[in-house]
């Protein structure tokens, strides 16, 4: 029951951010900014830092090729921005010693790390058209802050999750 419990809840919040931001997206009221919750990607960061990398990896591709097939038409984007993410930060939290900030800190980095990855891949490939400015302040930047609250939120209960995992 251990380890099917930790792919259960990456799939419970997979559909939980598809549907929450529905209801609280700033556009439906008005405003220009785009919220993009990660919070599969934050415990699959969490993954990395304090399990497991080849897990968080595993765990990065199939959420990404989910992203793919539901939310995108281009299948591979996520699946492979989501992984090399996730490996990074996992490869980056060895050379630390990481606390709760230090979490926080490579929780936003790999959200932006990805964020970047997929925003270049689709200006590459021609889907996007999105001035680089545009992207940093109406999507990344609200996106980190909304992401940070999660992640403050859910680092204890994850990580003595982990701990029981171990």
């Amino acid at each position: 029951m251990k380890r099917i419990f930790l792919p259960l809840l990456l799939f419970f919040f997979f559909v939980f951010e598809g549907t929450v931001m529905q209801v609280v997206a700033p556009e439906n009221y008005g405003s220009e900014l785009v919220l993009v919750p990660r919070f599969t990607m934050v415990i699959i960061v969490l993954v990395a830092i304090y399990h497991s990398i080849p897990k968080a990896v595993v765990y990065a591709i199939v959420t990404g090729l989910l992203y793919d097939i539901i939310y995108t038409d281009l299948v591979g984007v996520y699946m492979f921005s989501m992984a090399i993410t996730a490996y990074i930060v996992g490869q980056s939290a060895k050379i630390i010693h990481v606390n709760v900030i230090v979490g926080l800190l490579l929780t936003m980095i790999a959200i932006a790390i990805l964020d970047f990855q997929v925003y270049g891949l689709y200006t590459l490939v021609g889907i996007v058209q999105l001035p680089i400015k545009l992207f940093l302040y109406e999507r990344l930047f609200p996106s980190l802050i909304l992401n940070s609250g999660f992640f403050i939120l859910m680092f204890f209960p994850i990580r003595k999750l982990i701990d029981k995992i171990d």
